[in-house]
């Protein structure tokens, strides 16, 4: 076919790509003097599904214009060697395919810039009411200057058109690996959330090197429909802790609970920025032969301790000194003096613990517990065995049991109250956990008043149960602390940071 003209007005020069519903073209717009992109779609006799389709194409992409979208600008239906075509002439970019760059780890640079660009796309599409139903990496081209370009609304529709669909009840178009679990029942009423969930299978893909479930087209279905993912930092430590929260909300089964293309695009931006910041802050260079670091992405940019520890540490001791001073002074009959001297023994504790064991970690996001908090946790487990032993040594099987299982007890409970902080108050790992031990530093002074004033184990433990967490976020509340989205952190003096940026795509024209 090459060299035939299609309408009277397009050239074929070279086919540079097919699809599932057809093969496109280089071919020369004869009106207007350049190359554009053209899809040939065949039509058999009678075929009102194929004949569908494409007007349904055609439709959408006549509404949809923007940046980031692989502009339609003519469509028809024409005569080539005998056979019935439709024809959509699109722009030409010349650049390549998405999946060419996917099969291992992309730099976050990279995976951010274009997945903000995606969903620009995406937020301009569900404004037109326009949903894709099939992005995947082969449907978004990369050009020379990295630029992402949706393209193939071959089997997207218009939100509200529910009566016009070649979905059937039960039969599922698309491709398996970023369909939505809505998508993979079958449902005809597919809205902007479906798109959002498969952006989160190809975020997963561009930052893992793969995406969220694989094996055969059926048994990926059923693990959209009913499996979890595996968490980001599982497969690549140091991803950001935003960004796997994002990617975790974007893959969640229930479609109501997904961000928007809008909000998808403003959280990404302001990570691309955090990291921006990052690679473009000037270092101080002390001496003319300083050490030379590279960092590529988030992950290695974070070395070293993180700043702004002390403070904090410093005003949760307080808080901690101020309030067992008050808890003992009206819970007992200790003198004030004593009281005073008490609360600021274990403000104090808390303060120096934690300015000896300040963050080493360079991804707070990975911290489960630090020695401040297991020291502190294991020392009231073993008072408590201790103090059994002490007041009823016939209960010795009480303080075995207290000596075995209450450590593993209370860090796990630990854990619980230290995510809990995170997520509610948007603290990092390590300031969360900091919160967690005043809190139970402040329970353990209440539970031991309550227990000398013949409080039985049972209400000791609904009081303790309660008062930790609460005690852990207010501290939280009164101590200022970190977001974990707070990326951009200072390269220690006497370091300079160079930021690494992937060479120009080769010049491959080519089209999905």
């Amino acid at each position: 076919m090459r060299g035939t003209t299609v309408a009277g007005r397009y050239r074929l020069k070279e086919a540079i790509g097919s699809g599932g519903m057809g093969t496109v073209w280089r071919a020369e717009d004869l009106h207007h003097l350049h190359d554009v992109a053209l899809k040939i779609i065949p039509v058999g006799e009678g075929d009102p599904v194929r004949e569908a389709a494409f007007r349904r194409e055609a439709h959408v992409a006549a509404r949809l214009s923007h940046p980031h979208v692989v502009a339609v600008h003519d469509h028809g239906a024409a005569d080539l060697d005998g056979r019935r075509i439709f024809f959509l002439a699109m722009d030409l970019v010349d650049g390549r395919p998405l999946n060419t760059r996917t099969g291992s780890p992309l730099s976050l640079t990279d995976a951010l810039t274009w997945a903000i660009q995606i969903s620009q796309a995406l937020e301009a599409a569900h404004q037109s009411g326009i949903v894709h139903r099939d992005l995947k990496p082969s449907n978004i081209l990369i050009d020379r200057s990295d630029t992402a370009y949706l393209c193939d609304f071959g089997i997207a529709r218009l939100a509200e058109a529910t009566h016009h669909t070649l979905t059937v009840t039960g039969v599922a178009i698309g491709t398996p690996a970023y369909m939505s679990p809505e998508q993979a029942r079958g449902d005809t009423t597919l809205g902007a959330p479906s798109d959002l969930y498969s952006l989160g299978c190809l975020l997963h893909e561009l930052l893992a090197g793969s995406v969220p479930f694989t094996g055969t087209g059926w048994q990926v279905l059923n693990q959209h429909l009913n499996d979890a993912p595996a968490p980001l930092s599982a497969l690549r430590p140091g991803v950001p802790r935003e960004l796997e929260q994002l990617v975790l909300e974007l893959l969640d089964k229930n479609p109501d609970r997904r961000p928007t293309a809008a909000d998808t695009r403003t959280r990404l931006t302001q990570l691309h920025t955090a990291l921006a910041a990052f690679a473009d802050a000037p270092t101080a260079v002390p001496n003319p032969q300083p050490p030379t670091r590279v960092a590529t992405t988030i992950d290695r940019a974070a070395e070293g301790r993180e700043p702004g520890t002390r403070l904090p540490a410093v005003v949760a001791g307080a808080v901690t000194a101020a309030a067992i001073a008050g808890e003992l002074s009206l819970t007992t009959t200790l003198p004030t003096a004593w009281t005073a001297a008490l609360g600021t023994l274990a403000g104090l504790l808390l303060a120096a613990l934690y300015l000896l064991d300040p963050p080493q970690s360079p991804h707070p996001e990975q911290l489960r517990i630090t020695t401040a908090c297991l020291l502190t946790t294991l020392l009231l487990t073993g008072g408590m065995a201790l103090a059994v032993l002490v007041n009823a040594p016939g209960l010795w099987a009480n303080a075995l049991a207290i000596a075995v299982l209450g450590g593993p007890a209370l860090l796990a409970f630990a854990s619980g109250v230290r995510r809990l902080v995170e997520h509610s108050l948007h603290r990092s790992a390590w300031h969360a956990d900091l919160a967690t031990t005043a809190g139970i530093l402040h329970t353990a002074v209440v539970l031991l008043t309550g227990h000398h004033a013949g409080l039985s184990g049972l209400a000791l433990t609904a009081v303790g149960v309660v008062l930790w967490p609460a005690t852990a976020l207010l501290t939280a509340m009164l101590t200022p602390g970190r977001s974990p989205s707070s990326l951009a952190r200072p390269t220690p003096t006497g370091q300079v940071t160079h930021r690494h940026r992937p060479g120009p795509l080769p010049a491959q024209p080519r089209m999905p």
